[in-house]
């Protein structure tokens, strides 16, 4: 039997991981329906259109025409890893971004991505190259997402990742783009439990081993019920929140409640959890799932410090 080797075993892995993903756009280019139809998960999650009281269109449809992105990012040279529920690219009238300049577009643009149309033109698919370099950084989510990050570790006492221009490995769990995403209702024995297996928490669980910050970042009440739900197989270790177990000597953000004219606790909570030998951490605000303001760093980063460095 010959010795175990887990650089070895790591390196097959990404060989693989590359491939599967090269193959699958080749097929993607070729025929968009066929190889949406074929995927066993998504294509039995379509999502739906709909119209509000107000005459605006809604949609959650999964729209195979429009480029997938499993990830984003360099996984073996990355700052830390963030958890996605799908890459928010539509043509169903969302705001786009014209990322050959960076300014941003009108409500019905298509993406003019330059990197996208150099990846599309080439005849060898290699989406690893075309993603390393986070080619949608500029936008404003990812830009949110980049100071958050480069909070979290100047609190730390790190470097921040965008000083040395080292950007996150941002994972999808559903690679299709949509206008909005479906809520994920995860019904027993789901096969969606094995796929995110598969394709996300396992991947996470391989290439964690180049992120610079060992904790998997998530943002939305969308991620924490994943984790609550048993057959996901997460742990709960810790969890803070504006109703419960607010750490001692700190104070808590406070805002004005709209009805009530008086100061109140911003609604946001903070939890930690455990797959196997990784760590998440999930916060999430009412109405929102954009990352907390500065006032939390000091909470924040106490709860990760407390399970991230023993």
């Amino acid at each position: 039997m010959k010795p175990y080797n887990e650089n070895i075993e790591l390196k097959e892995f990404l060989v693989k991981y590359k491939e599967n993903w090269n193959e699958f756009f080749k097929k993607w280019e070729k025929d968009p329906k066929a190889t949406f139809e074929e995927d066993v998960i998504w294509s039995k999650r379509l999502g739906k259109v709909w119209k509000t009281n107000e005459g605006k269109e809604k949609s959650t449809e999964l729209e195979y025409d429009v480029f997938p992105q499993p990830y984003l990012g360099n996984y073996q040279n990355h700052s830390v890893i963030t958890l996605n529920l799908n890459p928010s690219r539509s043509k169903k009238g969302v705001k786009k971004f014209n990322l050959k300049n960076g300014e941003k577009g009108n409500e019905n643009d298509v993406f003019e991505e330059k990197h996208l149309q150099e990846f599309l033109k080439k005849p060898k698919k290699d989406y690893y190259e075309y993603a390393k370099g986070f080619p949608t950084y500029d936008i404003d989510f990812w830009q949110n997402q980049k100071n958050w990050i480069d909070r979290i570790f100047k609190k730390l006492g790190k470097v921040a990742p965008s000083e040395n221009k080292i950007k996150p490995f941002a994972i999808e769990i559903c690679p299709w783009g949509s206008k909005s995403f479906q809520k994920l209702k995860i019904k027993k024995d789901d096969p969606l439990i094995e796929y995110m297996d598969q394709h996300v928490f396992d991947v996470i669980e391989k290439v964690i081993e180049y992120s610079k910050l060992k904790i998997v970042l998530s943002v939305g009440k969308a991620y924490y019920n994943i984790f609550d739900n048993k057959k996901t197989d997460f742990k709960r270790l810790d969890e803070i929140s504006y109703q419960e177990n607010k750490p001692e000597g700190i104070d808590w953000p406070q805002t004005i409640d709209e009805d009530s004219g008086k100061d109140r606790d911003v609604k946001r909570t903070f939890s930690i959890w455990k797959k196997g030998k990784i760590l998440y951490i999930n916060t999430f605000a009412s109405g929102s799932n954009t990352p907390p303001a500065e006032h939390f760093n000091e909470i924040q980063n106490e709860l990760i410090r407390k399970h991230l460095i023993k």
